[in-house]
């Protein structure tokens, strides 16, 4: 009979962080999706022409 290789229960992976970097990062995205959003709600308010606003 063939023994079915066993798992551990729980794998655990270790990772060192910096927090503050990710952190930063993290507000770094927030504020480009930010913009975006922004410019988007600004495109939708003016009035719609032929003209293609980039």
């Amino acid at each position: 009979m063939k023994r079915k290789q066993q798992r551990p229960d729980k794998p655990y992976i270790w990772v060192n962080l910096d927090f503050d970097k990710v952190k930063n990062r993290i507000d770094a995205v927030t504020c480009q999706i930010e913009r975006v959003i922004q410019k988007h709600h600004l495109s939708n308010q003016t009035p719609k022409s032929g003209k293609i606003n980039n």
